[in-house]
């Protein structure tokens, strides 16, 4: 095997790493949605500085490979994947972080339990970021076409999300009376932030595609 390649494969060994801790935080932060537990919180701020440093490193790990080899063709795609999925794994872990800074306000303003289609949206995006990330490290294209279906069922549960906790009932008792506002606007922000994180997801799986296939299906036309 050429040095090219183990150090290829190397970079693939550290960015699946990087997918298992994304998919720790994600875990973290859902598990802190449904216990309403402030120390989960700090496990998600320490665990998403350690997924900071990982993109660093595989960043100066890409740039350096495209330096030293400068690769071509299937070469090149494999080298660009890394790098475009390591920046959603990263977005993803500050989307963790997101949802966590929501629950604490929704901690301290409130005592309201999460709406169930919160909770929904919270397991999607779950299952979405590890058939992603499964789908990266079989290099199974055809695992794609169903995950990226699932992100407009997390629209859907967004809009309705957003619709139900502001509906006009609810800010006009909010306006006249001790409605519970804090609630619904926190949930809100975290329904907001579990949606970027399946759209996060989403993209893993477009690069998955463009990988194997060689078709770069972000942007379909006709």
């Amino acid at each position: 095997m050429k040095k090219f390649d183990l150090e290829l494969e190397a970079l693939q060994k550290t960015l699946v790493k990087m997918g298992e801790r994304a998919e720790q935080i994600v875990e973290l932060a859902t598990q802190a949605l449904k216990t309403n537990s402030g120390d989960i919180e700090k496990e998600v701020y320490k665990a998403e500085d350690k997924l900071d440093q990982m993109q660093i490193q595989i960043d100066q790990e890409v740039v350096r490979l495209l330096t030293v080899y400068t690769p071509v063709a299937t070469d090149l795609r494999y080298v660009l994947t890394v790098s475009h999925v390591t920046s959603s794994l990263e977005r993803i872990g500050d989307q963790a972080v997101n949802i966590c800074e929501a629950i604490r306000l929704m901690q301290d303003r409130s005592n309201s339990p999460p709406q169930p289609r919160v909770l929904q949206m919270a397991e999607l995006i779950k299952e979405m970021l590890n058939k992603a990330m499964a789908a990266y490290i079989s290099k199974d294209a055809s695992q794609v076409e169903q995950t990226i279906g699932q992100d407009d069922l997390i629209d859907s549960l967004n809009d309705q999300v957003v619709r139900e906790l502001l509906s006009d009932e609810v800010v006009k008792e909010a306006l006249i009376g001790p409605r519970d506002i804090a609630s619904a606007l926190s949930q809100i922000l975290i329904a907001r932030a579990m949606e970027r994180i399946a759209d996060q997801a989403c993209n893993i799986c477009e690069e998955v595609y463009y990988l194997v296939r060689g078709d770069d299906i972000r942007h379909p036309t006709g």
